[in-house]
């Protein structure tokens, strides 16, 4: 009889010890994946002054996609206490400013432009006339040929903004 009490007795010991164990792992790994999450977002999210007092612009993501494409976000945001008329200062115009986006890839020295549709059309957003009220900000991506399968790291031009080098491209 003692022989059972004492059998039920580890018993219930092992089985609380392997639940706290469990535990421990399961909350090592949550905690291992919110860290890489984090570091994985802040690597992606950059930002920038642009050479417009009080605007400012964020490189949100650089994505490979499933074809030969990469998609570059990005946003634009008016900190100051006035409109910014964006597509009136410097070389914009009436332009998509979205058409004034490019990347280099370094390793293979190479300029890579937005890519255009049948009808010359930039496959990007369409930012034309980009007007920013006081605290306001404007997204907008961009699609362009892939580099090779090796280059992970571009830097990305953005209008207005000094270039953001060093940028890892993020698996689909």
């Amino acid at each position: 009889m003692q022989t059972t009490k004492t059998f039920k007795f580890f018993r219930n010991v092992l089985a609380a010890a392997s639940v706290a164990f469990i535990s421990c792992i399961i909350a090592r790994l949550q905690a291992q994946d919110a860290s890489t999450a984090k570091a994985e977002s802040s690597a992606a999210t950059m930002n920038a002054d642009t050479e417009w007092d009080g605007v400012g612009v964020e490189l949100t993501s650089v994505t490979r996609g499933d074809g030969d494409t990469i998609t570059i976000k990005f946003k634009y945001t008016n900190s100051g206490s006035k409109v910014a008329k964006i597509s009136h200062l410097g070389q914009f115009g009436g332009d998509n400013v979205a058409e004034h986006v490019y990347y280099v890839d370094a390793k293979n020295k190479k300029k890579y432009l937005v890519v255009k549709d049948a009808e010359g059309n930039a496959v990007a957003s369409k930012i034309k006339y980009l007007e920013l009220e006081a605290g306001a900000s404007r997204a907008g991506w961009a699609k362009f040929p892939a580099p090779p399968a090796g280059v992970d790291k571009i830097t990305v031009y953005l209008p207005g903004a000094p270039p953001f080098e060093g940028v890892t491209i993020a698996a689909p």
